[in-house]
Parts: C-alpha cells; structure tokens; sequence
C-alpha cells in the first residue's frame, strides 16, 4: 500500500537503454536478474523497468530508439524477471503496444513520463487492465513554473477520468528535471506538498539529475549521490509517498531519516487537516471539490492565515493597526503595556487574511501620523513580492 498513513515506498530503477543519460545505471540482458534481485534485498519495494531513456534530450543529448527496439527490451526483461522477483514491476514507457505487452507478461504498474499524452490509446490501455498507473507532468512546452506542473497535471488527471481509470489507481508525478530551470526544480521540491492536494500518493524522481548537477557546479551523473541524498530527503520530509531511485542502499537509509523528521500525518478516513496553506493549493482544493470557478480565487484568499510581526511600533500606532484590523475580522497582538502607552515602543503582530492584510495596508499608507503611512507602503511591498514568489 501506498499514500497517507503508509511509509514513503521505494522503486528501484532498472535501465535497460544504453542511451541513458547515467550510463552507469544501465543493465544488460545479462546481468538483468542479478541486478534485480539485488535491488530487491537491498530494501527496493517496487522495480521500475524503462526500454528507452526519457531524460531530456535537450539536456543528456540522448537519441531516439524504435518502439520495436523498446518492446524487445522490455519484453525479454519481463520474461526473465516475472518468476524470480516478487515486489511489483513498474514499466517505464509512453507505448500503449509496450505497456499492454508487458502487462501480459505479468507486470504491475505503468510509469508514463508523458502524462498518458504522448499516445492515445495508453489511458485505454491502463483502464482495461485496471492497473496502478503514475502520470507524469508533461506540459505542451516548458513547464517553467509550478503553476504549470499543476495544470500539466490536472490535463492528464481528465484523461485518466474520461478513461474510466479508478482514481485510486494514479499516482502522480511533478517530473523534477524534466526541462525545467534548476531553480524551478528546487521550487518545486520545496513546494511539493501542493502536489498531495490532488489527492494521490506522489512519487518522486531526484536520482542523479540535471538540477542536482547545476546546483553542484556542473558535476556529471556519477558525482551527484551526496546531492541526490539530501535532495531525497527533503521530498520525503515534505510528502513524497515514493522515490524512484538508482542507489538503492542509500535510499534506505535517507527515507528512514527523513521519515522519523517528518513525523505523524494528522488524519481520518474522512477528514484531512492541513496547516500553513497558501492561496493556489486552497484554490486547488476548491477546485477538487467543485466549486465554481468564478468564486475560487476569492474564497482562496480566504483559506489563508497570514502572521505579519511588525517591529518597534509606537504605541499609538499599535492601538490603531489593532483597531484597523479588528474592524477588518482580523487581530492584532502587542506588548501589555501599550494601552496606557507607558513603554515608548512595541512589536506588534498581525493576524488575517491575505485580503485583510492587504486592505490593513491600503488604509494606513494615508495616515500621515505614527509612521503608519510607512507601514503601509512596505506592508504593501511585502505582499508584493510574496505574491509573485507565490505566483498568485
């Protein structure tokens, strides 16, 4: 089992495609079983088969192969493994041919780096042998920001539905360092709770990739392990339900750090409870849930608790911002001392909404008393800056 209330699960990767770009990683016909088995002792708990190389071509360089090629791959790997592996088998392929004949031969899970969108009849394919599938962001063109993984993903989560495929059978995938800026990968590991708001396990893929690399100054695949290591353990301790991984024994070990860090998830089979939430993923929410679309954005700004701690108010100051924003259906916080402004100065926080935060700082940047027309003006300047960061 896999998701919430399970621990993070670990795939091992299994490439049968010379052309990969960790070269390394690359298994022959040969050593396919030992290489297997191994995995499978050394603590893999699902196989993850790929024929060609997906990497980037953009970014590794890598060349095309035949799906013929592909299939014959694929085809002999599963007919060598299926007797002696007993963990699940994941094939990593965007055939509907590749993935039906391997399914036949007895695999598990169908791994779609293309978001079921590179061929028509994969969703199909996937519904009719009522497989787990894992869906990959795959957007039209870059996929630049989170905002675009998210809606990369909701297109493929319509296919799958229009498939008939059981929502409990996709897992998600955000498709970190497929083509992204590094620092766009980066945001999307340290955002990659937003990703657990669709409602399916996510699985994660930082193995020795290109953003590891850059982020290392330009190291090749064979110098990333102690980055993919700490690049694993932040996804586990931020929600990662699988890692998909090439170095087995250290993955162990990094997942069950990084689990006793993240600690116990607060749920019941009916109720989740999520903290510190930001305006797009209330949004997503809101959109799971159906709410119409007209009103999302404004009901979002209202899922969110803003704290903004203002330091060295006077204390006259401190008395109007509380009264502004009580008015508004916030509060505010300051120093005991203040109503009988006995102390010179105070620190005061803030406590609403960000639309309440926002109107706080529209009706101060008037007052030309207290320095509150000052507040306002880098108030404003905050939420600023923290809305583009955000993207909202």
């Amino acid at each position: 089992m896999v998701g919430k209330g399970y621990p993070t699960r670990l795939m091992g990767i299994i490439n049968l495609s010379p052309e990969s770009f960790y070269s390394t990683s690359v298994t022959s016909p040969a050593l396919i079983v030992d290489r297997a088995l191994k995995m499978e002792r050394d603590g893999a708990e699902i196989l993850d088969i790929g024929g060609v190389s997906t990497a980037p071509p953009d970014i590794y360089g890598t060349s095309p192969v035949s799906e013929e090629e592909e299939f014959k791959r694929v085809t002999t790997a599963m007919d060598q493994l299926r007797e002696v592996i007993d963990i699940p088998i994941s094939i990593d392929t965007m055939s509907a041919r590749v993935a039906e004949a391997a399914l036949d031969r007895g695999a598990d899970v169908i791994n779609d780096v293309s978001g079921m969108k590179h061929d028509s009849r994969m969703a199909r394919v996937v519904a009719k042998w009522d497989v787990p599938v894992v869906i990959m962001a795959c957007c039209s063109g870059p996929c630049t920001t989170v905002g675009d993984t998210i809606n990369a993903l909701q297109d493929s989560l319509r296919i799958a539905h229009q498939a008939g495929i059981s929502q409990e059978k996709i897992i998600i995938d955000p498709g970190i360092g497929f083509g992204r800026p590094p620092e766009e990968d980066v945001r999307v590991l340290r955002d990659l709770r937003r990703f657990a708001l669709f409602g399916h396990p996510v699985l994660v893929g930082v193995s020795r990739k290109s953003f590891i690399g850059r982020l290392l100054g330009g190291r090749p695949p064979g110098q990333r392990l102690t980055g993919t290591v700490a690049a694993t353990a932040i996804a586990v301790v931020n929600g990662a339900d699988i890692i998909r991984a090439h170095d087995i024994g250290e993955a162990v070990d990094t997942i069950r750090i990084a689990m006793a860090i993240r600690g116990r998830e607060v749920f019941t089979e009916r109720i989740l409870l999520f903290e510190g939430m930001r305006e797009f993923e209330v949004e997503v929410l809101l959109e799971h849930i159906g709410t119409s679309e007209t009103i999302r954005k404004s009901l979002a700004r209202k899922g969110v608790m803003l704290n903004v701690y203002l330091r060295e108010v006077v204390p006259a100051a401190a008395l109007i911002l509380k009264q502004e924003m009580l008015a508004l259906g916030g509060d505010a916080a300051y120093h005991h001392d203040t109503i009988d402004c006995s102390i010179p100065l105070t620190d005061v926080l803030l406590m609403g909404t960000p639309t309440q935060v926002l109107r706080l700082s529209e009706k101060i940047r008037v007052m030309k008393y207290f320095g509150l027309s000052n507040l306002g003006e880098n108030l404003q300047k905050l939420l600023e800056e923290r809305a583009a960061e955000q993207g909202v």
